[in-house]
């Protein structure tokens, strides 16, 4: 009931920002099980070409869409929201890069993806100082 409360506290166009979000979320993470990454990564960078926002948005504004919606979508990974937030920001006319970077701890490989724009780490920045840079894409 609480989080209802704060969804319907927030302005119609964060609402519709967020609805739009966990959609376009849980699209990728289901693409992603299906179409190979880079197939997907150029589907949606050409897609945020054709259909640009024309209304100016912040950077911050879709990354809290993004990191607010990808909790209720299962099993929506790093590399699943940063593929999201980077179409996101490129239709509202932001440039975004993608990385990707790789670790061995216990005997175990992980990976990690993460996003810059601006010059600035948005998304994942976290841990990701834990990884050794692999793959950088625009």
């Amino acid at each position: 009931m609480r989080r209802w409360r704060k969804f319907r506290a927030l302005s119609s166009a964060e609402r519709r920002l967020l609805l739009r979000t966990a959609i376009l979320i849980a699209c990728v993470r289901a693409a992603l099980l299906l179409v190979p990454f880079l197939r997907l990564k150029n589907y949606l960078t050409s897609w945020a070409a054709r259909h640009p926002c024309h209304e100016s948005l912040p950077v911050e504004r879709i990354i809290w869409a993004v990191r607010t919606a990808a909790p209720y979508i299962p099993r929506a990974t790093c590399l699943t929201q940063a593929l999201a937030a980077k179409y996101q920001l490129e239709r509202f006319g932001h440039r975004a890069q993608l990385h990707i970077g790789v670790a061995k701890r216990d005997g175990r490989f992980l990976a990690h993806a993460w996003l810059d724009c601006d010059g600035a780490t948005v998304l994942g920045g976290e841990v990701a100082g834990r990884y050794a840079p692999l793959l950088a894409i625009e």
